[in-house]
């Protein structure tokens, strides 16, 4: 079976009977009845009455795995239904890793392109266009530029920071969830410019390294626990600010963040933060009338799912990039 850009070597009730073992040794209880029908496995749903059916009535397609409940109308890949299973909303994240430390194939195809589907029953007309490697790899140099700014080579190298020569600019490779390079964020050395694609659909940046950072936790936990080794926490808390370099600051400095690529942060953006593997969320965008207007904005709208504190930037500095190190390092927070 083909799972997004892996091959797994085993079929569909295979993968739910290890499923079910694994966290009923965790102490959930999940599919206490499947069955094989034809093209589908028969479970009983985990999206809705706790997972306890009288009788299955969600199908796992046995070609892709995709799960689909006639009940509740939840349809999601096998892996986002594994992380669900295991407590997760990552987007699959974790379901992912779950299958390839049980099941990964050791004949691995090519890797095809990826597509995070938010919307289940709608297909894009054309593939997905990517930034090559080939194209980022012009990039890849150190501007003194990147120091000033207060970065450290560890969120260079983690956020693929460059240098474009061509256009004497820092480079920002905004990523998906699954690390494709969707485009290429362009700021200035010169100026206060930044360069983005027009038309485009911005998601969180960051996103894809807040979930890689959050993986090698949940890798490191694996490998100290074997693949019994339970749940995987998210991070306990991340900070949302405006601008690229206010993420990256923070990152260098040890604290989890994304950004919003300004202060108007877009429905899709709302929906990602909706979705981040913590409960609390801390609101640091900058100290200006349309930062705090934009805390607002999201305490409201992300008030019923999150713990949403706001960061107690100095009021002296206009935003976290004017902060210092030691000011970054104990930033506090107020509900």
């Amino acid at each position: 079976m083909q799972i997004d850009d892996f091959h797994i070597q085993a079929d569909v009730v295979d993968i739910i009977q290890e499923l079910k073992s694994q966290l009923s040794l965790n102490g959930v209880e999940l599919f206490s009845k499947f069955f094989d029908s034809g093209d589908n496995v028969m479970v009983c749903c985990p999206y809705h009455k706790g997972g306890q059916e009288r009788r299955p009535s969600a199908g796992i397609r046995k070609t892709d795995g995709m799960f689909h409940c006639l009940a509740c109308g939840e349809t999601h890949t096998l892996p986002e239904m594994i992380s669900h299973c295991f407590g997760r909303q990552d987007f699959g994240v974790f379901g992912a890793i779950w299958l390839k430390q049980n099941f990964l194939s050791v004949g691995v195809e090519n890797r095809k392109a990826l597509n995070l589907n938010f919307a289940r029953r709608t297909t894009p007309k054309d593939p997905p266009k990517y930034v090559t490697e080939e194209e980022l790899d012009k990039y890849r140099y150190i501007h003194p530029y990147m120091y000033k700014r207060g970065l450290t080579d560890d969120s260079i190298n983690l956020f693929d920071i460059g240098y474009d020569i061509n256009t004497n600019s820092i480079t920002f490779p905004v990523r998906d969830i699954h690390g494709n390079c969707l485009f290429v964020a362009r700021r200035s050395v010169n100026s206060k410019r930044f360069d983005l694609p027009k038309g485009i659909d911005k998601p969180l940046y960051g996103l894809y390294e807040v979930m890689c950072e959050l993986n090698n936790k949940a890798f490191d936990r694996l490998r100290e626990h074997g693949k019994f080794g339970g749940f995987i926490t998210g991070a306990s808390e991340i900070y949302i600010c405006e601008g690229l370099f206010d993420c990256l600051r923070l990152w260098s400095n040890d604290k989890i963040a994304v950004a919003g690529f300004g202060c108007l942060f877009s429905d899709y953006q709302i929906k990602q933060l909706r979705q981040l593997p913590t409960r609390k969320l801390i609101l640091a965008t900058d100290n200006d009338d349309a930062g705090m207007e934009a805390r607002r904005k999201l305490k409201k709208v992300l008030g019923k799912d999150k713990i949403i504190t706001e960061a107690l930037i100095p009021k002296d500095k206009k935003d976290i990039g004017d902060c210092s190190d030691e000011e970054i390092k104990n930033l506090k927070d107020v509900l």
